[in-house]
């Protein structure tokens, strides 16, 4: 009977919530649901001078209004959380009744209670649910030029502050409204001010107008051109890691991500399309998403607004703004509205015209919605919240993969970067403080072991833990696949993203192990001899490259072992790093100290040259290492993530100083004033390239003859084979297209030739049988049915998967690294292994498959094909990447691999130029 009641109760403040939407929206406005408004309080277009709708709203302004807001009413209060690489504010805007204002530090310690079911019974969860308010989390904006978010946010914003009516006092009574007006400020302030600066007196809506067409990067990306809504679970991004803080502070239990799609779409919200996370794909979440999805539906229907679910955004990878909120334990959801990049857009295909106002009413419109949908809930979703937390725990216990185990090995730093993204996120990370035994355990390369012996340092993730489905998400080697569409990657294991020896199974066997508090952290050292010969830098941490870039910065001379060598009872690999005194400055000592505590790095001072085995430290085979003066091509047809991905390394990372030149710009520049040149993926597989520089190849080559080193990254890499630029001798394929792979398959059909490179050799004349089966293939593809052929051309993809890869570690390219490498593939062109220079890294014959979604069929394309190739030319080298090695700043196990290129790029054996 209760029950009943409550349902009947709810049903109404449903009914009188929508009641009161249609009321608004047989006004003028949509704007104004409320009947009443606290006149005390600003609205936004008496501070901004318009409505919004009419003009896209720069950053300081929407500042502005918020901090006015914020100063007018006792409901409101704003945090700075953080500033983003260009020095704006990131802020937090809380709004709730004014008797919850008071009472917030309360609020945040009950839900904290909520966090950890170890320590908070069920019955007490319950109690909490009853009597605490629901934290609803509204983020803006994530996406700087998807711009209406913000707009919509400035007026929800308002709606709370100032509506007098009882619906709005009962959601603030019983909510908790956190809103983040503007997740990337940088990027939105890029978008408008470029909108803005070619925007006439009165804005065009012709899609070709140039007020529709952004320039190079756009405004989607933050300062250093990273998609921070990927960067959730990386953290590779300031901006990311203060809002992930500012989330944590809170931990609510509904989160909604606000963006914009194509605009040929109408509006989207949850429930989600599959595929899910297993770990998501539960009935209670299925649950929260119709509730939601129906909340929004309503409203929508109301209005006669078209919207859709179920369809084109999954939640599989767990670093989006709908997926990682989840993986925390609330109800994480996207929603997308149609996009123009102007304040209005004539649609071609209906002849509806767009409008901003359009845009960011539908975006408040599902903003009340959501709040009033988490208020009526409210209980209910804060118990689930608890529950959800408490089946992590539960699932671990259960799982015979329960236990992680990272161990640092030769890279410590690498290890402590991976444990502070995991531990920044709030999972808990034990370390071992002597050696212990594991039993029944696999590594991450799928080998199994019945006993294991790992060694004081190793870290251990239980994931029976409060964030144990986080944990699982980030670590599991491989999440299950039950799709062939993926909006984003589809594998991104942290320990073989990372390049690091790992392992998942059962307990440790009397294992001592210390939780850890904050992030590790390297201090510098330099061991050894006190009047040293010579300093040496083993090649396998990434702390010693550093260290090598800040060497070769201040002018020190450093030179390269293309051999080991053992000094002091101390085993130094190939490519293990030498500075001597005898050509160096007289404070050598001095600096090095200096040096190496700033990178982190152990520096081993020698007494001597004369090595215990291997080549001395005069040998031929140390090779001088010049300082690389690099340049790295941007701006159109340049990837603006990819250059991103770089820049940031090199910047934030390493500190690697370089010169980015527009790619329209390379024909003016003296080339000689730069030693390295590296062309970063393009928009077009290297077609960008091919007709914005294919002027350009005659003196990229006389450069790179010259002793220059031209690295090329996957369309980069496409422009310097031979059927490009001619650069290099490689030849290459496509992936995933079904006209060039018949194509391709029709060339193997033709005599072979004497002409182009030998490397062609690799690749057998097919026999009779394998022609037939050929021809039969060409001909199915061609007469494939219609309904058929968006389902064959997803499988055809390779939408983001690790694969096995060999490494040939004695090549200057692979120095410090292992034997294989896991690399991501992302559709990337296929290059065909080179006669004529080195086949560095390269798929083996077979079992490619690592993680993620890959046909067998494409496995077998890539079978014994290059991943990274170096061929000399001249005193110079072309380097070529088939696809990217540096990935959303988190792939360290491949990104080792350009800065091997920079510095290393034209090392040679003697005898072997």
């Amino acid at each position: 009977m209760l029950r009943s009641v409550r349902l009947f109760v709810s049903a109404i403040v449903v009914c009188s919530f929508f009641m009161c939407l249609q009321s608004a929206f047989a006004q003028a406005d949509i704007f104004a649901p409320s009947a009443k408004y606290n006149p005390a309080i600003p609205t936004p277009e008496s501070v901004l001078g318009y409505k919004i709708g009419d003009e896209f709203t720069p950053y300081f302004m929407i500042d502005t209004y918020w901090e006015k807001l914020a100063a007018s009413s006792d409901r409101v209060s704003m945090e700075r959380y953080g500033k983003t690489a260009e020095g704006r504010n990131l802020s937090l805007v809380v709004i709730t009744s004014a008797k919850n204002k008071t009472r917030i530090a309360d609020i945040k310690a009950a839900i904290g209670k909520l966090n950890d079911p170890r320590t908070t019974t069920p019955e007490d969860a319950a109690k909490i649910a009853a009597s605490t308010p629901v934290i609803v989390f509204l983020s803006y904006n994530v996406h700087g030029n998807e711009a209406s978010s913000s707009e919509a946010a400035m007026q929800v914003g308002y709606e709370l502050a100032a509506g007098q009516d009882p619906q709005t006092l009962e959601w603030l009574d019983k909510a908790v409204i956190v809103i983040d007006p503007l997740v990337n400020p940088d990027g939105r302030e890029r978008f408008v001010q470029g909108y803005k600066s070619v925007v006439g007196a009165h804005p065009v809506s012709d899609r070709f107008a140039a007020e529709q067409q952004e320039r190079w990067p756009g405004g989607r990306y933050n300062h250093y051109y990273f998609d921070m809504n990927r960067d959730w679970t990386w953290q590779s991004q300031a901006e990311t890691r203060a809002r992930v803080v500012a989330y944590r502070q809170w931990n609510p239990q509904v989160h909604v991500d606000y963006h914009e799609m194509g605009s040929g779409g109408s509006y989207y919200f949850a429930p989600p399309a599959e595929p899910i996370l297993d770990s998501l794909a539960t009935p209670t979440l299925k649950k929260w998403f119709e509730k939601f999805g129906r909340g929004n539906a309503q409203a929508f229907d109301k209005n006669g607004f078209r919207y859709f679910t179920h369809e084109g955004y999954d939640m599989f990878y767990p670093g989006f703004g709908d997926s990682w909120p989840t993986l925390n334990g609330a109800i994480g959801m996207t929603y997308e509205q149609a996009a123009a990049r102007s304040v209005s857009l004539q649609l071609a295909d209906n002849q509806r015209l767009l409008t901003l106002h359009d845009r960011a009413s539908r975006h408040f419109l599902t903003s009340l919605a959501t709040i009033n949908t988490s208020v009526v809930n409210g209980v209910e979703r804060l118990k689930d919240y608890y529950e959800f937390r408490r089946a992590a725990i539960r699932a671990g216990e259960q799982s015979p993969e329960r236990y992680a185990y990272i161990v640092p090995g030769s890279d410590p730093q690498r290890a402590e970067k991976f444990v502070t993204i995991l531990l920044r996120q709030g999972i808990e990370v034990q370390q071992a403080t002597s050696d212990f035994d594991v039993s029944n355990v696999s590594n991450y390369w799928g080998e199994k072991s019945a006993t294991k012996k790992l060694a004081a340092g190793t870290y251990v993730v239980d994931t029976a833990q409060p964030l144990g489905f986080l944990a699982r998400a980030l670590l599991e080697r491989e999440p299950r696949l039950d799709a062939t569409f993926f909006y984003d990657v589809t594998a991104w294991s942290m320990p073989l993203a990372a390049g690091l020896e790992g392992y998942v199974g059962g307990a440790a066997a009397k294992a001592n192990l210390k939780p850890l508090n904050s992030p590790p952290v390297s201090a510098g050292t330099v061991t050894g001899a006190e009047q040293a010969t010579a300093y040496v830098l083993s090649a396998e941490p990434a702390s010693s490259i550093k260290l090598l870039g800040y060497l070769l910065q201040n002018d020190i001379k450093v030179f390269v072992s293309t051999q080991a060598f053992k000094q002091g009872g101390r085993e130094f690999p190939t490519g293990s790093m030498i500075v001597p005194a005898e050509s160096n400055p007289a404070q050598l000592g001095a600096k090095i100290r200096e040096l190496a505590t700033k990178a982190g790095a152990t520096v081993y001072g020698v007494s001597s040259s004369y090595s215990e085995s291997g080549v001395d430290l005069g040998s031929n085979r140390v090779r001088f290492l010049r300082k690389p003066r690099i340049a790295v091509l941007m701006d159109s047809p340049v990837s603006p993530t990819e250059y991103g991905f770089i820049w940031h390394m090199f910047e934030q990372e390493y500190q690697i100083p370089f010169t980015p030149i527009k790619v329209e710009n390379l024909g003016g520049v003296d080339l000689n004033s730069y030693n390295v040149i590296i062309l970063p993926p393009d928009q077009g597989e290297g077609r960008g390239y091919s007709r914005a520089i294919g002027g350009q190849s005659a003196k990229l080559a006389e450069w790179v003859r010259g002793g220059g080193v031209l690295i090329g990254i996957r369309g980069g890499a496409v422009f310097a084979t031979k059927k490009r630029s001619a650069l290099s001798s490689v030849t290459y394929r496509l992936l995933g297209r079904a006209a060039d792979e018949a194509r391709i398959e029709e060339e193997r059909l033709l005599p072979k030739t004497n002409d182009g490179p030998s490397s062609e050799a690799s690749v057998p004349s097919p026999s009779k049988e394998e022609q037939e089966k050929m021809r039969q293939a060409n001909l199915d593809r061609k007469l494939r049915k219609y309904s058929d052929k968006e389902k064959m051309a997803e499988r055809e993809q390779v939408p983001g998967a690790i694969l096995r890869a060999q490494i040939d570690n004695s090549h200057p390219l692979a120095y410090g690294m292992g034997e294989r490498l896991a690399v991501l593939d992302q559709n990337a062109p296929i290059l065909e292994l080179t006669d004529k220079g080195d086949n560095v890294v390269y798929f083996p014959k077979d079992n490619l498959k690592l993680s993620g979604f890959i046909i067998p069929e494409n496995e077998k394309k890539l079978s014994l094909t290059g991943y990274a190739i170096r061929e000399m030319q001249g005193r110079g080298a072309v380097v070529l990447f088939a696809d990217s090695p540096v990935f959303r700043g988190f792939w360290d196990g491949s990104s080792r691999m350009l800065l091997n290129a920079v510095y290393f790029g034209n090392t040679t054996i003697p005898g072997v130029e």
